[in-house]
């Protein structure tokens, strides 16, 4: 189902010159065959360094620049500056039908979106993570798309 999102997204955002990824673990939809394919045609792809209670950023440059981080996911062993990311890809343990999005509770990606300004912020999800609704926080920022395996879902504005 993985490969279907990624299919799925490469479809409709597969021009953009930048990108925002994250190193999949656990059941998130997995990255890491998008990763390399973008890097593979030239893209640029950065990737989220756990620094304390932030993330940074660091650009892809292969698997010789990645390393074992927090939680034990796979981070550039270096981080860097960046002008523009065309499009932040997230992920989610579940999103409703507003594309709010719940994470794993550290609060690390709504901090990042708080303070970064991305093009597009799209979040990757199986159907059977999306609900109706749920609680959310002040601070939670929805993404602006969602793409599952099934459907590009995007926020009404």
């Amino acid at each position: 189902m993985s490969d279907a999102v990624a299919e799925r997204f490469l479809k409709e955002f597969g021009d953009f010159d930048s990108y925002l990824l994250y190193s999949s673990f656990k059941s998130e939809v997995e990255t890491h065959s998008l990763i390399k394919y973008l890097y593979g045609m030239k893209k640029t792809v950065y990737l989220p360094v756990v620094s304390g209670d932030e993330l940074k950023l660091g650009s892809y440059k292969g698997e010789a620049s990645l390393s074992s981080g927090a939680f034990g996911i796979q981070e550039p062993v270096e981080c860097t500056d960046f002008k523009h990311i065309d499009i932040a890809v997230v992920p989610g343990v579940a999103f409703d039908r507003a594309l709010h999005r719940i994470g794993y509770g550290k609060g690390y990606y709504d901090r990042l979106l708080g303070a970064v300004r991305f093009g597009i912020i799209a979040g990757f999800a199986f159907e059977c993570q999306l609900f109706d609704s749920f609680d959310h926080e002040p601070h939670d920022i929805p993404v602006d798309v969602l793409v599952t395996e099934n459907d590009i879902y995007r926020r009404n504005s």
